[in-house]
């Protein structure tokens, strides 16, 4: 039963994008980009980052180092993808402003994805 209170949950929450199908208030979206990077970096903290400080500390290694690293490593990787986006976004070439967002949004799904595809692979 308790899935189907996440189901319906998840729907009507993503069913919320439909009220702001045209245009949206400059305030309001700053506050939703706001509230959407609170809740990643509070997932970022609690689910990978202390996990990985308590994990490194359990085998008895240096506590903040696995952590740092991967921070490290995971800002290097999006300084990277974010030079090749801006190669990708293609500026010389005349698309619609629609056509930029898609491909955009495209990117930042696939980006999003592979570190989720890395760790599957590592489990097998």
């Amino acid at each position: 039963m308790e899935y189907l209170y996440h189901f319906w949950e998840l729907h009507f929450g993503s069913a919320v994008v439909f009220a702001f199908k045209n245009n949206v208030n400059i305030k309001i979206q700053k506050i939703f980009l706001g509230f959407a990077a609170g809740v990643m970096i509070a997932a970022s903290i609690w689910s990978l980052i202390m996990p990985s400080i308590e994990m490194a500390n359990n085998q008895g290694k240096i506590g903040w180092l696995p952590a740092t690293i991967g921070i490290l490593l995971g800002s290097f990787f999006l300084l990277i993808t974010d030079i090749f986006a801006e190669k990708f976004n293609l500026k010389d070439i005349k698309v619609s402003e629609r056509t930029k967002k898609t491909r955009m949004l495209a990117f930042a799904i696939t980006l999003h994805n592979i570190p989720e595809g890395y760790v599957l692979i590592r489990m097998f």
